[in-house]
């Protein structure tokens, strides 16, 4: 079957935001997703809540970011974004509800996020 490729833009105006290539588990690029950069802002400014979460940690840094989570570590960053969701401002629910959808998809194997 052929997979296809999937882009999906969650963009906010503004400075561009972490990029997330998808990979299926042939390793294969089947899409590229965003963190927004007002998503990132909302989760990791004016607040700590995010410093319990392992995996959401990892992509705090925005210049810095450059990570790879195979199957199992993309399930726990999926759960760290869900957390997360509670402490943010309801304006950004929408945007993260989609990348939680999208991350979520039984097609993807693996993730590289990267910034800047």
């Amino acid at each position: 079957m052929e997979i296809m490729i999937l882009i999906l833009k969650l963009f906010l105006g503004g400075a561009m935001g972490l990029d997330i290539v998808l990979f299926d588990e042939e390793k294969v690029g089947i899409g590229l997703i965003e963190i927004p950069n007002s998503l990132h802002d909302a989760i990791f400014t004016g607040t700590s809540n995010w410093s319990s979460c392992m995996y959401l940690r990892k992509v705090k840094d925005y210049y810095k970011t450059n990570v790879r989570f195979n199957k199992y570590e993309l399930s726990c960053f999926v759960e760290d974004l869900k957390q997360i969701r509670i402490f943010i401002n309801s304006f950004h629910h929408p945007l993260l509800d989609q990348l939680i959808q999208a991350l979520s998809d039984v097609s993807i194997k693996a993730i590289h996020i990267a910034g800047d």
